[in-house]
């Protein structure tokens, strides 16, 4: 059976570093069997700072190639937060759901299609069983930093790997 550890590696994808909580709050929080996650942004970590390789609306600045690129980031963020909260991303027995923010221009519709980016890496990375989940678009005219996409994830957490109940 292919773990994640190993998906990740077939697929070439390496988890960004963390990434430094910037205010009041923490990125993931357990409680019971659910790990819910803070809200992320497309950033990525390049000679040594953080930034966005794309900043704007989509219909306007962006289109959704460039929406999916920054989906798919935000979600290597939220498996990096994951890893750090559970001490492995086998840990995850459902991600249960994702909500998207796009920050989009008048008479841009087409969010659903732009959040796909991030469904697809999780669907890459955990499979049918595990990655399939429930989701929500919204729509926003404005985003912190001018980040095109947001997103926050809530997954279920398995029992330990020693067998011992999720906590």
């Amino acid at each position: 059976m292919e773990t994640v550890a190993s998906r990740l590696d077939r697929l070439g994808i390496r988890l960004p570093p963390a990434q430094p909580a910037g205010s009041l709050f923490v990125p993931a929080r357990q409680a019971g069997d659910m790990l819910y996650l803070s809200g992320a942004i497309g950033t990525v970590f390049e000679e040594g700072r953080w930034r966005l390789p794309h900043k704007g609306q989509l219909g306007a600045e962006l289109d959704i190639a460039e929406g999916r690129e920054s989906a798919r980031w935000c979600i290597l963020h939220h498996l990096r937060a994951i890893e750090d909260a559970l001490g492995s991303l086998e840990r995850v027995a459902q991600v249960v759901r994702l909500v998207g923010y796009v920050n989009a221009a008048p008479g841009f519709t087409k969010a659903p299609l732009v959040l796909d980016g991030a469904s697809a890496l999780l669907l890459e990375v955990f499979g049918e069983g595990r990655g399939r989940h429930a989701r929500v678009a919204l729509y926003q005219p404005e985003m912190s930093f001018d980040a095109p996409i947001e997103t926050e994830l809530m997954v279920q957490v398995a029992a330990d790997p020693g067998g011992g109940p999720a906590p």
